[in-house]
């Protein structure tokens, strides 16, 4: 084979990452973490780099030919470069490579790549060739050059080099802009700050404007190379000049309103004392590619994928960020120690009319951005439908106590809360619970409250749950209405409860709302005095015909491939189909209105298809899964053929949905276990409600007054010496093991007693850490718990 010597389109030709495991820097409290996995099916001894997404897959830059014809590197000692493509399969790996496009094959070095929005045009360095021919500098060395190829039925057409190369230096590693009409690229042209510079240049008709050197804030002394333009203006790239661990290292910078921002650079595992270079990252910033020579890969230059839990790359490197000296630009690792910061909601506490402070008030506060909450996913976190821009959005997230406490002697409360909208809730024996919407923002949040007597009034303690999943239904709203047509309305709390006095002898009609969702309705009759009322009311809050929106989970085009964060919101749907088996549900996928009306009808369909696949492979039965594409018939904006859109604004269309078809079980219910010698008007059947068991005869307690919990799973009824217990929930899961090891640890912290036991109707194993005869204990323990140890706590009541 001919060895040649050329200037070859990597620069600087090892990463150090824990392969295949979650890993969070600094300390346990930070929540975002990244997963770093070596693509094995593409790297190999060579090099394998600069990765660019591609339809379902990457376009990436090897030495591995895939079996095409190529001259040798004098000085690597390798074949020069070939532009790959792999495909990712069905778990989301990458492929085995092959050639991607025979058309721009020649025997010298090639890439890296980019693509237009629509896939239909490529750009690339390539060296210096023309009609087959070797193009020469004056000094006799073969250059890098920008190409470009469009896309046709038979392929791609022959490489045309653009008009804003200069042949006497290198123009190499193009980076275009999701709206087209920018390129940014390598280059060592005179006029540069440093050696290889950062330049952009702009689409004019069909040509390409003189390139502009993007300044001293990107470019350095050194070498900056390996540019990818993310859709919100954010520029990832390599250098050697900005400081950093050795080698090349990443950076972003954003450009805002016309200026670049502040450089940053990107933390472990992404920079490394080795090279690393050529990263992507997809719209979303959860899931993308980069390239880096290090100890773990298989060879000089690896591909690596990464993704993201809990928060998306700008979080992840915003947590990591390190201070830089400004002498030395090298990375200056500190300790990170907690900030305490000062209270900044103060609540005080006032008696209504007197204006004398209240102590010992019972003070909440609950946050309303966490949506409704509709049940639970195998891990025990809660599955919620939140409101994004107007659109339902179904996420899981992991449960967390409302903020609590009391008022002290001067009537004062105060906490760290984060900005955002909260329901707060102050209540106190004899009193009316008095509860306000509040918006916590920057700076001192001062709230006073007023508490009224309530006198000659009747209390009334309610808990409100899912039936299905036994788990609270924190921020309910509950509107009661009297005969006469006055209303009042109180969120339950974030264990699900209702305390609140009403008028005596009163038949109220309650409504049961979530978010503007009608649960369902059911009578409650105050009586007369006496004891306070304490009901359980269960709810199963899965409406037919919602249509829930699950987050954005495509960004190539013509891309059909389920991706890392798909799959985990397709686990919580998951969760939900094993929960409400008689539920069918269509997976509908849409997309924005860039392509062929036909061809994008078809990519909405293989984007549904695939939703149902997985579901199905996971044990839903197809019969139960409708797969519709509706391509770009349902756009949301005004974003049709033509229109000049921004990506964010295409982005809106692009979209999967998943619509509840009526089961028997899902019809909005309400469902209280009413004791008639307390309510007169017990509620009516109701359609969907749960349907009744036979009890059995319930097992004696083995202590009066406190019973002790089994070891082993067992009904809840079972348990109730007398006519009713009441039990300490900490956690209900759908998988067992998960309840075992809550029950451990609660047994770790002291808590001998703690067990699983099942409730009626529910598939779910609860963890009680103890159970009593009276609520006040209960409350007692409750309290204990969420405060002393930050678990989520809460009572069940169960009758006979």
């Amino acid at each position: 084979m001919k060895h040649i010597n050329m200037t070859t389109p990597r620069y600087f030709v090892t990463l150090v990452c824990l392969i295949g495991l979650w890993t969070s820097a600094f300390s346990q409290q930070q929540k975002v973490a990244i997963q770093i996995k070596n693509e094995t099916n593409v790297n190999t001894a060579g090099l394998e780099f600069s990765p660019i997404f591609f339809e379902d897959g990457i376009v990436f830059i090897s030495t591995n030919t895939a079996g095409a014809e190529k001259f040798e590197d004098e000085v690597l000692k390798l074949p020069a470069m070939s532009i790959l493509l792999s495909r990712r399969d069905t778990s989301g790996n990458l492929a085995t490579p092959t050639v991607f496009a025979n058309e721009l094959v020649s025997l010298y070095h090639e890439g890296p790549v980019s693509f237009s929005p629509t896939g239909d045009m490529i750009y690339f360095s390539r060296n210096g060739l023309m009609d087959g021919q070797e193009v020469l500098a004056s000094d006799g060395k073969l250059k890098m050059r920008l190409y470009a190829s469009s896309k046709n039925e038979g392929g791609w057409s022959a490489p045309f080099d653009l008009n804003l190369n200069n042949g006497e230096f290198d123009d190499c590693h193009p980076a275009m802009n999701i709206e087209g009409d920018k390129l940014i690229f390598a280059s060592n042209r005179p006029g540069g700050v440093g050696g290889m510079d950062l330049y952009v240049s702009y689409k004019l008709g069909t040509l390409w404007s003189e390139p502009v050197n993007l300044g001293p804030k990107i470019n350095t002394s050194g070498n900056e190379v390996f540019p990818f333009l993310h859709a919100d203006n954010t520029l990832y790239f390599a250098s050697n000049g900005h400081g950093g661990k050795g080698g090349l290292d990443l950076f972003q910078i954003k450009l805002e309103n016309g200026d670049w921002g502040t450089l940053e650079p990107l933390p472990a595992p992404f920079n490394t004392p080795e090279d690393d270079f050529g990263m992507i990252v997809d719209l979303n910033k959860i899931n993308g590619y980069f390239s880096s020579s290090g100890n773990f890969g298989a060879g000089k230059d690896d591909i690596f994928s990464f993704g993201l839990k809990d928060g998306n790359l700008d979080a992840f490197v915003q947590q990591n960020l390190l201070p830089q000296d400004s002498t030395d630009k090298q990375p200056i690792v500190a300790d990170k120690e907690p900030i305490e910061l000062k209270d900044n909601v103060l609540v005080t506490v006032l008696e209504k009319g007197s204006n004398k402070a209240v102590a010992k008030a019972d003070v909440r506060i609950l946050s309303l951005d966490v949506g409704d909450v509709i049940g639970r996913d195998d891990a025990g976190n809660l599955i919620t439908v939140v409101k994004e821009d107007g659109q339902d959005i179904l996420k899981s997230i992991p449960p967390s106590a409302a903020i609590a406490g009391f008022s002290d002697a001067k009537g004062k409360f105060s906490a760290t809360v984060e900005e955002g909208s909260y329901s707060l809730t102050v209540s106190l024996p004899n009193f009316q619970t008095k509860q306000i919407n509040i918006k916590v923002e920057k700076g001192l949040n001062p709230i006073t409250v007023y508490l009224e007597r309530a006198k000659d009034k009747v209390q009334w303690n309610a808990s409100v749950f899912n039936y299905l999943t036994n788990t609270p239904m924190a921020g309910a709203t509950a509107v009661f209405t009297t005969p006469l047509g006055k209303k009042d309305t109180i969120l339950t709390d974030e264990n699900g409860n209702i305390q609140y006095y009403l008028e005596p002898n009163t038949a109220y009609t309650l409504d049961l709302y979530q978010g503007d969702r009608l649960l369902g309705t059911t009578k409650v009759n105050s009586g007369n005095g006496g004891p306070s009322k304490m009901q359980n009311i269960t709810v199963a809050p899965l409406l037919p015909n919602s249509a829930i929106e699950l987050p954005n989970i495509y960004y190539n085009y013509n891309d059909a491939t389920l991706r890392p964060d798909a799959k985990k919101d397709l686990d919580v749907l998951l969760s939900l189909l094993k929960q409400h088996p008689d539920v069918k549900v269509e997976l509908s996928s849409h997309t924005d209105s860039r392509g062929t009306h036909s061809y994008n009808q078809d990519l909405s369909q293989r984007r549904a298809d695939g939703v149902v696949t997985y579901l199905a492979n996971k044990g839903v039965a197809k019969a139960r899964l409708i797969p519709q594409g509706f391509g770009e018939t349902r756009l949301r904006n005004a974003c049709t053929d033509g229109a000049n859109c921004s990506e964010a604004e295409h982005s809106k269309n692009r979209r999967t949905e998943i619509k509840l078809i009526t089961g028997k079980k899902v019809s909005p219910t309400l469902y209280m276990d009413v004791e008639p010698s307390k309510v007169s008007d017990p509620a009516p059947e109701v359609v969907g409600a749960p349907p009744a068991k036979q009890k059995e005869p319930a097992k004696p307690v083995t202590t009066p007054g406190k019973a002790s919990v089994p070891t082993k799973p067992a009904p809840a009824t079972d348990l109730v010496g007398g006519s009713q217990a009441f039990f300490v929930i900490s956690g209900s899961f759908l998988q067992e093991d998960y309840a075992q090891k809550r029950v451990q640890q609660l047994k770790g912290l002291g808590y001998t007693n703690a067990a699983i036991v099942q409730f009626p109707e529910s598939p779910f194993f609860a963890v009680a850490i103890d159970q009593f005869d009276t609520r006040e204990e209960a409350k007692e323990l409750e309290e204990r718990v969420e405060r002393t140890h930050k678990l989520e706590a809460f009572i069940r009541r169960v009758i006979k």
